[in-house]
């Protein structure tokens, strides 16, 4: 049943930057420079994934390989983009958000079960984090052990919401009881103008229904929780190296549950305008340190040479490759330039912005497709500005990794990760940047950290008013919502980076999401191109080809890697 009610209209208007209406509408910018004061979703993009796919996970899959897979870094960055601006497009064409749009997907569908509420996602959310701190503190579970943990967990979902149904099922029966009219009661005896009594089951009927992607959407939200626990701690890590002599309990998950506090002061208390100051400030500065880092490189011993870059964009594998090798070079792709994540809160950035509401609602006149032409030029201006900045800095990062760290054979993992990608910058410009690294490190990771919380509070509250919890019409609920998801994200990460204190680990388990949502993202852009984008504003030829080509392969790259990564863990294949 819906938690809130329909905003109150004797109450003053709340702005929502979720509904456009035909009345309200911006003429785009006509010149470039115009364009760019209407530039940043992609900025804070940027802040979300530099942490986790850049600064960390390309580093280390320089560190573990060299050169060799400098061709599979420039195909993440490339490759996806025309996806994120197609998908993009859609939006701005709708109206709707992410998952208000990809409910109406083909497939398997049901009417929302009356337990699948808040109550049963924090049963759900408390025993899973219970789990996973049991499975951590035993020292290498035995299969037996974890298939207890697993069906012990799952034994609580199960009975919690039977236990919800049976409470449900009793209030409605209840109350139906008291409102049915009496036999006495003829129709006539209704006050004039009453409408019949309507029992609460015939109003637990009206629930929306949800298809397939609703839920695995859920399931995967379960695991970004870990993600997040990465990004997380190694800023906890950076505020360790950066205050050595502060005793802080638990060592560098006190740091962590201090990035965290802060965090959800800047979220629960900012704007969508204040994140994106963040995030471009953040983004900017440790970027610039990075390119003046790597340019610097070619004065040392590590200098990169052109056999070295020709041999990286040859396509070839790592002699070295095994499945953890696969697997960080699957965490690497689902973590640079935009991933399936990001590609999904694009378009809440997008929407928040202001380029869906300032074409104005959909309408069958000229005016509104000339208007969302210009608002999708924008966009695109927004997509291309960002694919520059996070490919120059993940070719970067990787250059320093491939460079440094594998011509010493270290590799950042555990609670040291930070410590380690900190030797790059020393090596290359000596004693004195250890502590610039260390302050650039911690405003990325923290930029990554309220970049990325602040998209999946957005994406839950679309969840929640699209399976009908909270009301969509009700921009304060929506809010609220997403205020109080990001103080239990941002406490359930810094818990999880305590069970583990190994971000790189953590961020190749989170990974395996890419292997799900990438190909739900893929078909779904390729669906809309068709079935939801106004075909006056539709792409042209170049465009439609170059979304088939680049959405196949973000369908089938994910989970043709993890296939790959099995098979060499399961001795089913073997290179040489």
């Amino acid at each position: 049943m819906p938690t809130s009610s329909p905003p109150d209209s004797s109450q003053p208007a709340v702005d929502d930057p979720y509904r456009r209406t035909k009345e309200h509408y911006v003429e785009p910018p006509r010149t470039l420079w115009q364009s760019l004061k209407h530039l940043g979703p992609g900025m804070i993009l940027i802040g979300s994934v530099v942490g986790s796919g850049e600064l960390i996970m390309t580093t280390k899959l320089g560190a573990e390989t060299g050169f060799v897979l400098l061709w599979f870094v420039l195909f993440s960055c490339l490759i996806k983009v025309v996806v994120q601006g197609e998908l993009a497009r859609f939006t701005i064409s709708s109206g709707e958000t992410f998952l208000e749009s990809f409910n109406r997907l083909p497939g398997p569908r049901l009417r929302r079960p009356s337990w699948l509420d808040v109550p049963w996602m924090l049963v759900v959310l408390v025993s899973s984090v219970v789990a996973l701190g049991i499975y951590s503190a035993i020292d290498g579970p035995a299969p037996w052990q974890s298939r207890v943990i697993v069906g012990v967990t799952l034994g609580l979902w199960v009975i919690a919401a039977l236990c919800f149904s049976c409470r449900i099922r009793l209030r409605q029966v209840t109350t139906s009881q008291q409102r049915q009219p009496t036999a006495e009661m003829a129709d006539h005896d209704r006050p004039e103008g009453g409408e019949p009594s309507v029992s609460v089951e015939q109003k637990g009927a009206e629930r929306p229904v949800i298809n397939w992607v609703i839920c695995i959407w859920l399931v995967t939200v379960l695991v970004m929780f870990i993600n997040g626990g990465a990004i997380l701690g190694a800023a906890g890590q950076a505020l360790a190296l950066a205050f050595p002599d502060v005793a802080m309990p638990k060592g560098t998950t006190g740091w962590a549950f201090v990035v965290a506090a802060v965090s959800a002061i800047i979220l629960v208390t900012g704007s969508y305008r204040l994140l994106e100051g963040i995030s471009v400030a953040l983004v900017a500065s440790f970027t610039f340190l990075t390119i003046f880092c790597t340019f610097l490189l070619q004065r040392t011993g590590y200098a990169i040479t052109p056999e070295q870059l020709q041999a990286g964009l040859i396509f070839d594998l790592p002699g070295n490759i095994d499945s953890a090798v696969v697997m960080t070079g699957l965490a690497m792709y689902a973590g640079t330039g935009i991933g399936a994540n990001e590609m999904m809160s694009y378009t809440y950035w997008c929407v928040e912005k202001g380029y869906a509401r300032n074409a104005g609602q959909r309408q069958p006149d000229p005016e509104w497709a000339h208007r969302a032409r210009g608002w999708i030029r924008v966009m695109y201006t927004d997509v291309y500005l960002t694919l520059i900045v996070y490919t120059v800095s993940t070719i970067c990062f990787f250059f320093l990794g491939a460079a440094v760290l594998h011509a010493q054979g270290l590799n950042p993992e555990g609670a040291a990760t930070v410590d380690v990608l900190g030797g790059i910058y020393t090596k290359t410009l000596g004693n004195w940047a250890a502590t610039m690294f260390v302050v650039g490190a911690f405003f990325v990771l923290f930029s990554t950290v309220l970049s990325g919380v602040a998209g999946a509070t957005r994406a839950m509250a679309d969840g929640l008013c699209v399976m009908g919890i909270i009301d969509a019409r009700d921009p304060k609920a929506r809010f609220r919502l997403m205020r109080i998801f990001a103080v239990v994200a941002l406490t359930t990460h810094a818990v999880t980076y305590s069970m583990f204190e190994n971000p790189p680990l953590m961020l190749m388990i989170s990974s395996l999401v890419a292997v799900v949502l990438y190909p739900i993202v893929g078909v779904g852009t390729i669906y809309f191109r068709y079935r939801g984008v106004d075909q006056r504003i539709a792409p042209g030829r170049v465009n439609s080809s170059l979304l088939w080509i680049c959405g196949l392969f973000v369908i089938v790259v994910p989970p043709l890697v993890a296939i790959f990564s099995l098979a060499l863990k399961n001795g089913w294949i073997s290179l040489s």
